[in-house]
C-alpha cells in the first residue's frame, strides 16, 4: 500500500512537471511573457527612447547595447554577416550610411506591412535623400535632424556689432566677407585676444555634404576649390583663433569668449556648447550663416534576418513617427529630430534659456527646409576627411602652393585608395 501510494505521488509530480514545461513552451499559457529585441548603437542617446517605449509597450523588453568608438561599425558588419549574434535594430551613423545602404542585411522597409514611403514625407528633404537603397527602396530611417548655424556670444556680439539679436547679427554674418572684415576689425580692436571664428574647419564644415562621386567617376565640385581660398583668406587676415577642433583651447574659448562665431548644428547645443561651457547660459545667439548646411545625423535599421521584425518596427516607427512621444523627446531632452510635422508645431512655443530665451527649434525647423538635398556616396566620407581636409591642411600652410597641385594631390591620393574609381 505505502509503495502503491509513493507510485501515485510520482505519476502525479511527473504530469505536473510536464504541464509546467509545456505551459513554459506555448505563449498561450503564459500570455504575460515578456517579448525581447536588441538594439546596438554608437551612442547612449537611445536610452530615452527605450524607456519611453517600454513605457508604451510594457511586454517588450529592449536589450540595448552600446558599443562606442570606432570599433562599432566593424562588430556590426560582422554580426551581420555572420548572423552571429546580430541585433534586431542598429543605428548608422550618417558617415556610414551609405557603404551599409545596399547590403540585403537590411531590412527593406519600403515593403508591407512597413510601408515606410508613407511615413517619410513627414521627414525633411535631405534625411530621405539618404534613406533609400540604389533601387529605391527605404532601407534604413534618419531619426535626427542636424541642420547647422552660427552660434555666436551674445556679449561680444553686442560690443563689436552694436546689437545681440538674431535677425540683425544675421545681416552681418551672412556672407563670408562681412565675417572676415569683422574679424579683422575684432582682432586689432581686442588686442589679439578675441577671433571671429576658431579655425579653418568652421569654414569647411559649413559645406557638409557635397558628393565627390557620380556614375563611379571622381566629381571635384567647385565649392571645394572655394573652400580652399576661404581659409588660407582667412588665416591670411587673422580670422582665426586656431584652436583644433575638441582641444582644451578650443572648449576654453567657449567659456572665456575668445571666439564670436561658431557654425555647429543641431546636436552641438548639448554636447559642445553646454558641454564646455556651462556656465555661459543666457550667453548665446543662433544666426544663419553664408550657407545652409548639416553636420551628421543617425539612422535606424532593421536586420533582415531578424525573427522578431513586428517587434522590430514596432521599435523603429515608435522612435521616428510617434508624434507624442517625439514631442516629449524635443521637450524634454531639447533634442531636435528628423520630424518636421513635430518640428513646426513645437517650432510656436519652445525656447532655449542658453540660447537666452531665442526659438531655437523655429531656427532650426526653418535652417533643415534651406539645406541643399545631397545623395550621398560610399566615398564621400573617406575621401572628404582622409584625403580633401589633408590637402586642405597642406594648401593652408603653403606646403601645396597652388589650387591646381591641390587638385592633382586629391586625384592621386583617391586613385590610390578607390582603383575602381574614374579619376580623369
Amino acid at each position: 500500500m505505502k509503495n502503491l501510494k509513493l507510485k501515485y505521488i510520482s505519476i502525479i509530480a511527473l504530469v505536473s512537471a510536464i504541464i509546467m514545461v509545456t505551459g513554459c513552451q506555448s505563449g498561450g499559457a503564459n500570455p504575460n511573457k515578456q517579448k525581447e529585441i536588441t538594439v546596438w548603437s554608437f551612442t547612449d542617446e537611445a536610452h530615452y527612447a527605450i524607456e519611453k517605449f517600454e513605457e508604451k509597450y510594457p511586454d517588450i523588453k529592449v536589450n540595448f547595447v552600446n558599443i562606442p568608438g570606432n570599433f562599432y561599425i566593424t562588430k556590426l558588419k560582422s554580426a551581420l554577416q555572420t548572423a552571429s549574434k546580430a541585433p534586431d535594430v542598429f543605428m548608422i551613423e550618417n558617415g556610414n550610411i551609405r557603404e551599409l545602404i545596399d547590403v540585403p542585411y537590411l531590412e527593406n522597409l519600403s515593403a508591407a506591412p512597413y510601408n515606410a514611403n508613407e511615413l517619410i514625407p513627414e521627414q525633411y528633404a535631405f534625411v530621405q535623400a539618404n534613406e533609400k537603397d540604389s533601387q529605391g527602396n527605404v532601407k534604413a530611417i534618419g531619426y535626427q535632424g542636424t541642420p547647422g548655424g552660427i552660434y555666436y556670444r551674445r556679449d561680444l556680439a553686442k560690443k563689436y556689432l552694436g546689437t545681440d539679436d538674431p535677425e540683425k547679427v544675421a545681416a552681418q554674418i551672412d556672407t563670408w566677407e562681412k565675417i572676415f572684415e569683422i574679424g579683422e576689425r575684432v582682432e586689432q580692436e581686442s588686442g589679439n585676444k578675441v577671433h571671429a571664428l576658431a579655425n579653418w574647419n568652421a569654414i569647411s564644415n559649413s559645406y557638409d555634404g557635397i558628393p565627390w562621386v557620380k556614375d563611379g567617376k571622381l566629381v571635384i565640385d567647385p565649392t571645394y576649390m572655394q573652400i580652399l581660398d576661404l581659409v588660407r583668406e582667412a588665416r591670411e587676415r587673422h580670422v582665426l583663433a586656431e584652436y583644433e577642433d575638441g582641444s582644451a583651447g578650443y572648449a576654453a574659448s567657449m567659456q572665456k569668449g575668445e571666439v564670436m562665431f561658431y557654425p555647429g548644428a543641431t546636436w552641438a547645443l548639448q554636447y559642445t556648447f553646454k558641454a564646455n561651457a556651462p556656465d555661459t547660459e543666457g550667453l548665446w545667439g543662433l544666426a544663419p550663416g553664408p550657407s545652409a548646411f548639416s553636420a551628421g545625423g543617425t539612422y535606424i535599421a532593421m536586420y533582415s534576418n531578424s525573427d522578431k521584425k513586428d517587434l522590430a518596427w514596432k521599435f523603429i516607427e515608435f522612435y521616428n513617427f510617434d508624434h507624442d512621444f517625439l514631442t516629449k523627446l524635443a521637450k524634454e531632452q531639447d533634442y531636435f529630430t528628423s520630424n518636421m510635422v513635430v518640428n513646426d508645431e513645437l517650432a510656436k512655443s519652445v525656447t532655449s534659456a542658453y540660447l537666452g530665451g531665442q526659438k531655437h527649434f523655429e531656427f532650426f525647423s526653418e535652417a533643415a527646409k534651406q539645406i541643399p538635398v545631397y545623395k550621398r556616396t560610399k566615398y564621400d566620407t573617406v575621401i572628404n576627411n582622409d584625403i580633401f581636409k589633408i590637402v586642405l591642411q597642406l594648401y593652408l600652410n603653403k606646403d601645396i602652393q597652388t589650387k591646381e597641385e591641390a587638385i592633382e594631390r586629391i586625384k592621386r591620393d583617391v586613385k590610390l585608395r578607390f582603383p575602381e574609381l574614374e579619376v580623369n
